[in-house]
């Protein structure tokens, strides 16, 4: 675990993978490790309704005040995780930008895991803000696209400790 220290520049850390495939928490745990701001799509959706419909107005609100809460923290030299789906070029071009503009490293991180063990995850009852259930995964996972720029994958069934440390080390290294 770092303590004390701060990163070398700002960082996002950006997060990728369908519905239950352990993105929040591996942000939490990522959090605990780093100096860090966690940007969460879900949270954000639920707090500007109670009831969200999933609507692209909606959804272009969510991501307007997720892209603004990663450039502040990246103004403020922090780390930014942003944790959402982003399973398409068009979900990542923004942040991308975002992260440029900034001078900030990003390191891209795609959680997966085998779909029995996500349909498992999705069909028992969920804490946190994400609504996804097994309906949601199953059209997402045909939206997915490879990215153009390199991705630690993290299959979440298994220990975190080493994907953690790897991410942690990356954050902190000087260019």
């Amino acid at each position: 675990m770092i303590t004390g220290n701060d990163p070398r520049q700002p960082a996002l850390v950006l997060l990728s993978g369908l519905p239950g495939a352990g993105k929040t928490t591996f942000a939490q745990a990522l959090k605990r490790r780093l100096p860090a701001t966690v940007i969460e799509s879900d949270a954000i959706r639920r707090s500007l309704s109670r009831q969200p419909t999933y609507e692209p107005g909606e959804s272009a609100r969510v991501f307007g005040i997720a892209e603004r809460n990663v450039a502040r923290a990246l103004d403020q030299g922090r780390v930014a995780i942003l944790d959402a789906t982003s399973l398409t070029k068009g979900d990542r071009r923004r942040f991308l930008r975002c992260a440029r503009d900034h001078d900030a490293r990003v390191i891209a991180v795609r959680l997966t895991a085998p779909e029995d063990v996500v349909v498992e995850r999705l069909s028992r009852g969920r804490r946190g803000h994400s609504e996804a259930d097994v309906d949601v995964y199953q059209r997402m996972r045909e939206r997915v696209q490879p990215f153009s720029i390199p991705l630690i994958v993290v299959d979440s069934r298994f220990d975190p400790g080493p994907s953690l440390d790897l991410v942690t080390s990356l954050v902190m290294q000087s260019d």
